[in-house]
């Protein structure tokens, strides 16, 4: 098998393997235990934070270790709980301000907390799948008090201008006299793109392990400054933000994995974007292929990730082109993982204005470090081979 979906989930890397087992075998304490074995995990976890931290250019006291991307982003929005409303008493009004193609666990979430009286603003994106930072700015109001806005989209590829936004916001709440909390997912960044978190002005950021190699079920949160309380309790953990035994194994192996992309990443980034080009290219030679946005085409580098990349042969519908790839040996998806069980798979592509067709039709080839241009072009030779039989069918022109 041709392993295409890095985006949902990496393969582990050795190195970030070695360090959980090493890491599990020998500082196997808990990490809050008073007696000598609990201090030294606690040195340990200590050292993994300030390891991450150090690569991601922020303070050690600033980042605060999760379950993975998803509580990182749920757990943020969920303490705003804490400022509105706690045990039926309004407190204060409370709007959020994202955008209509956020991951399904800022975008559910915000959903979600409507139904607790937090109001909330679904900026739409533009036809190349970026949002643009006036279209923030003329979203906020007096109430708002959090925008979160994806830097890199996990299923188009397509980049933020993270920093252009977080001053849109900035000068807003200048003539406010308040401050607005900006918060990026940034999963599908992390050990990808250069990221410049201080620089940006952002206070909050997400981050996933599994996404760069590390093992599933670890992830961390920055927080940067005065932000809501969480609403988790119990052992004060992570200074009380999240409560629970810290993943200690996961956490080293994290640094590790992060440490060997931080490194590595120009010279994986010129790789990826060389498979990108032969791609890109690729689809473009068969008949009926699509890249979504078609903007993409011709676009600076720097507007997309090329680990991700949305194709699609309309009217042949995703689930059948993702079927056919794995019987010919390549693993693609549908679109983001979190969403591909639902109805709504394609919010993200209508959203953009693309028609219900060519929303059905598209598919995400994601790739990493280990993907190769032999892998690419073995992959647009398949489709070359299988596509257009299908594509007929789907068109009820075949004889």
């Amino acid at each position: 098998m041709i392993y295409l979906d890095w985006a949902a989930s990496a393969p582990p890397g050795t190195a970030a393997l070695d360090e959980a087992r090493a890491v599990a075998l020998r500082w196997f304490a808990n990490p809050s235990a008073p007696h000598a074995a609990g201090r030294e995990a606690g040195d340990r976890l200590e050292t993994a934070r300030s390891r991450v931290a150090g690569l991601l250019e922020v303070p050690p006291r600033s980042l605060f270790f999760t379950s993975g991307g998803t509580e990182s982003n749920t757990s943020l929005l969920l303490s705003l709980l804490e400022r509105h409303r706690l045990g039926g008493v309004e407190r204060q009004k409370a709007r959020i301000v994202t955008t209509e193609i956020e991951h399904a666990s800022v975008y559910e979430q915000v959903k979600s907390l409507q139904g607790h009286g937090i109001a909330s603003t679904f900026v739409k994106p533009r036809p190349d799948g970026t949002i643009d930072p006036q279209a923030v700015a003329d979203a906020l109001d007096e109430d708002t008090v959090m925008v979160s806005v994806m830097l890199v989209n996990n299923e188009t590829g397509a980049i933020q201008d993270i920093a252009a936004i977080a001053r849109a916001v900035r000068d807003f709440s200048r003539t406010r006299g308040r401050r607005i909390i900006v918060h990026t997912d940034a999963v599908q960044a992390l050990g990808k793109v250069p990221l410049a978190l201080a620089d940006w002005d952002v206070d909050a950021a997400s981050f996933s392990g599994h996404k760069i190699g590390a093992p599933r079920g670890v992830g961390a949160l920055y927080l940067r400054g005065a932000a809501p309380a969480s609403l988790a309790v119990g052992g004060g953990q992570e200074g009380g933000r999240r409560p629970g035994t810290e993943n200690l194994a996961g956490i080293c192996a994290f640094a590790v994995a992060l440490e060997e992309r931080t490194t590595n990443l120009a010279a994986n980034l010129a790789a990826a974007r060389a498979c990108e080009q032969r791609l890109i290219e690729g689809i473009r030679s068969l008949p009926g292929g699509w890249i979504f946005p078609l903007v993409r085409i011709g676009s600076p580098a720097e507007r997309y990730s090329p680990y991700i990349v949305s194709l699609g042969f309309p009217p042949l519908p995703a689930e059948v082109l993702v079927r056919t790839a794995e019987s010919k040996g390549f693993l693609v998806a549908t679109g983001s993982a979190c969403s591909s069980r639902k109805k709504d798979r394609t919010r993200v592509p209508l959203a953009m204005g693309l028609s219900a067709e060519n929303a059905q039709s598209a598919i995400r080839v994601s790739t990493g470090p280990a993907t190769t241009t032999g892998d690419i072009d073995a992959f647009v030779a398949m489709l070359r081979e299988s596509v257009p039989p299908l594509v007929a069918v789907s068109r009820g022109t075949r004889q």
